[in-house]
This record gives structure tokens, C-alpha cells and sequence, in this order.
């Protein structure tokens, strides 16, 4: 027979491995959510050549290119599993023959790696950069997390040790680049929003010539429609305090379908989501000064059937001459390609 001492000894072991467990889990929350660069390492500029700077090209079109890369990952993007570094690797050979076929100017990249484990640590930036020979870019960190537990299950796909953002890769000089957070989604608990990314603007100022131009490179809300509207509002004021002055592009991945798409919700690839009542894009569209590339569906890459990506620009300072969206299989999403002219006056 068990003593009365004896299961107050078994009571209290079960308290403290109890408490232990608590504690263990507080820490781990406070260090797997916190950050390890400084302040000012979240937006940078970095000059991989100053050839471009030496002898500029001139040039009449220009062309700019904005693809929500998916860390390369393909259409195993946020699937719960753990893709192997060929797949990497094979995705980075297909988007550099990409890159050489278009020889795109300007690049906006929406979910690109610098230093993480779902990506086996390669930084993909640097990577595309110096094979493709781009002088510039300006980088902008929106998930910088010690350890990010998803994929939920199991623990051996979760993705880690998280460096990832946005960036514009340039073979012009960039002048300036400012990062710019939007709203976190507003109906979600505190340890959500712990490990969640940031949602980015970047403003980047890149010359042409005798001119500068600005780039908004944006990856909005994919989830919570409230927050992306919010989201949408915010970008638009960015761009109205930019449009009097300068040619500005505004583009990137937008988390959602057109007012006028044929079909916004019912998708087979995503039953469950719903555009039918949601107004981010519309904001963009009523902007009298706005005109949009986007001539074709960019998601999902292998069937695509919706427009998630875009790229808008003032046009009484710019000139389309051209855009398409290539077909390529390293990301989830499909890139959209603009051919511009910068107006005379």
C-alpha cells in the first residue's frame, strides 16, 4: 500500500516537473521569437560592383520584374515538408536562366532566404546576384525568428532558424532604401504574431540617368482581409506622397484577386478562400493616377487561375511597352515582367 508520504512525495515531483516543463516552454517561446540582428541591419544596401556607377548604359526601356520567389521552394511552399537541397538548387538553375532570357534591369523579390534553415542556408540574393551580374540591391528583413515552429507537425519540418525578406535587386546605383512595416493582423493571439513575419514596404530610389526612379516592392496579408484592406490603404498614402514627384513602380505580391476577376472563391487549390467581399486591390484601381501590368493569372505557378501579383505605376511619368508573366516552376507564384519608358517631361 501506497503511504500518505509517499504520494505526497509523488504529488510534488509531478508539481515541479510540471513547473520545469512551464519554465522550459517560456523560454524557449522568448528565445525562439526574438531577433538577432540590430535595428539597423533590418534594411540595407549592398554594392556587389561598382562598374554600372563608373559607366552607366544608356538606355530607352527599361525592365523590371517582380516575383514572389518562394524561397525556391516550388510548389512545396509552406507544405508540411522538408525539401532537399537539389530541389534548391535545380529551382535556382531554372529562375538564372530565367533572369538571362529576360535580363531584367530591376528585380522586386517578395519570400527570398539570406541565411535559413528551410532553405539550407544559402543566401539567395547574394546567389542570383553575383551569377547574373547585378551590382546592387537593397535588402529588407521580415522574419529574422531563432526558430520558427512551422510547419506544426511534425517538430522535424519545422523551418528553424529564420533570415528571410524582401529585396530589389538593381543594375543601376540605388540611392536610397527605407523599410516600412504595416500593420500585423489584428485578429490573432500575441504568440501568433510572436513568430509571424513582418509585412513590408520598401522604397527603394534607384537612378536612371539623370532621373531617379522609386520602386515600392510590397508583400501584403495573405490570411486576415481586414488587416490586408488596412494593409492596402497604407501603401496607396506611400505612393501618393511619391507620385507628384517621381515615376514611381508600385508592385509585388498582393494576396489578392482584382475587382473584376471572373471567379473569387470556390478555387481547387484553395477552397476555403474567399475574395468576394474584399476590397484590397479596388483601392489601387480607383487611384486616377495608377495604371497596372498584370496581364496574366500568377497562382498557383503549376495551374494558376487567379492574380496575386502586380505591378502598377503613374502613368503620366511612365510608359508601358510591354509586360508578360513567364512560365517558370522555382516559387509557388508566377512573375510578372514590365517593358516601360521613363516620360520626357
Amino acid at each position: 500500500m501506497f503511504s500518505v508520504a509517499v504520494f505526497k512525495r509523488g504529488v510534488k515531483i509531478i508539481v515541479i516537473l510540471f513547473f520545469i516543463l512551464v519554465l522550459l516552454l517560456v523560454v524557449f517561446y522568448f528565445w525562439a521569437g526574438s531577433s538577432t540582428l540590430p535595428e539597423e541591419k533590418l534594411a540595407e544596401i549592398i554594392v556587389f560592383s561598382d562598374k554600372t556607377a563608373i559607366s552607366p548604359v544608356k538606355q530607352e526601356v527599361f525592365t523590371v520584374m517582380s516575383y514572389n520567389i518562394g524561397y525556391l521552394s516550388g510548389m512545396t511552399n509552406n507544405l508540411p515538408m522538408k525539401p532537399g537541397k537539389p530541389l534548391f538548387e535545380k529551382n535556382m538553375e531554372t529562375f538564372l536562366q530565367l533572369v538571362k532570357e529576360v535580363q531584367p534591369d530591376f528585380i522586386g523579390f517578395q519570400e527570398i532566404d539570406f541565411h535559413s534553415r528551410r532553405s539550407h542556408y544559402i543566401n539567395q540574393l547574394r546567389t542570383i546576384a553575383e551569377k547574373s551580374d547585378y551590382t546592387c540591391a537593397a535588402k529588407a528583413i521580415n522574419w529574422d525568428k531563432r526558430y520558427v515552429p512551422f510547419p506544426y507537425w511534425p517538430p522535424s519540418i519545422h523551418f528553424g532558424r529564420m533570415l528571410s525578406g524582401q529585396a530589389v535587386l538593381s543594375r543601376r546605383p540605388i540611392l536610397s532604401a527605407k523599410r516600412i512595416v504595416l500593420q500585423k493582423p489584428k485578429n490573432q493571439p500575441f504568440y501568433y504574431n510572436t513568430f509571424y513575419l513582418d509585412r513590408l514596404v520598401q522604397v527603394v530610389t534607384v537612378k536612371i540617368d539623370s532621373k531617379d526612379l522609386i520602386i515600392l516592392n510590397v508583400h501584403l496579408e495573405a490570411f486576415e482581409q481586414e488587416t490586408r484592406e488596412t494593409q492596402a490603404k497604407r501603401v496607396l498614402n506611400i505612393y501618393r506622397s511619391l507620385k507628384d514627384d517621381y515615376p514611381v513602380l508600385l508592385m509585388g505580391d498582393f494576396n489578392c484577386v482584382p475587382p473584376d476577376a471572373a471567379r473569387k472563391k470556390n478555387f481547387l487549390d484553395e477552397p476555403g478562400t474567399d475574395f468576394s467581399n474584399d476590397k484590397t486591390i479596388e483601392v489601387f484601381f480607383k487611384e486616377k493616377s495608377l495604371s497596372r501590368a498584370s496581364p496574366a493569372f500568377t497562382y498557383p505557378a503549376d495551374k494558376p487561375n487567379r492574380k496575386l501579383d502586380y505591378i502598377f505605376y503613374n502613368h503620366d511619368k511612365i510608359k508601358l511597352i510591354h509586360a508578360f508573366v513567364p512560365k517558370i516552376n522555382s516559387s509557388d507564384h508566377l512573375p510578372v515582367v514590365m517593358q516601360f519608358a521613363l516620360m520626357s517631361h
